[in-house]
């Protein structure tokens, strides 16, 4: 008695998402894994610079300061995930989903977080697994 598997039909590496109200493909391959890494370890790294600030050296920059700042910090984040989303769903896609995202670096942060834990998780189903007896 033989036992066939399809592993073809078991792997998820062509994913579809609606976001910013439009189909986006992708294929998750080895450069977009590394790509995606890429990018939470650059978004990571910003995170952790704004947890280790020292706030009584913050407070004692003056408002205009303190928000130039912070910009700067969201623009870094923008600047990481953006090219991500032009690569990976096509030219101008990370800006037309930021301007979605009613300019939001939060709300593009989001979306991006919510793409990657999709991909994060490609792996094979049992559910998919037929098998033939003979």
């Amino acid at each position: 008695m033989a036992i066939n598997i399809n592993i073809d039909n078991q792997l998820a590496l062509q994913y579809s998402f609606k976001i910013a109200g439009a189909k986006r493909d992708l294929t998750f391959t080895d450069e977009c894994a590394l790509d995606l890494e890429k990018v939470q370890l650059e978004v990571g790294k910003i995170t952790d610079e704004i947890n280790k600030l020292d706030d009584t050296k913050i407070d004692e920059e003056d408002v205009e300061s303190q928000l130039g700042f912070i910009s700067d910090l969201y623009a870094k984040i923008r600047n990481a995930i953006i090219p991500f989303f032009d690569k990976y769903f096509g030219d101008n896609a990370g800006k037309d989903i930021y301007e979605y995202c009613h300019e939001s670096t939060r709300a593009l942060s989001v979306v991006f977080g919510k793409v990657a834990s999709y991909l994060d998780k490609v792996e094979v189903t049992s559910s998919k697994v037929v098998e033939y007896k003979k």
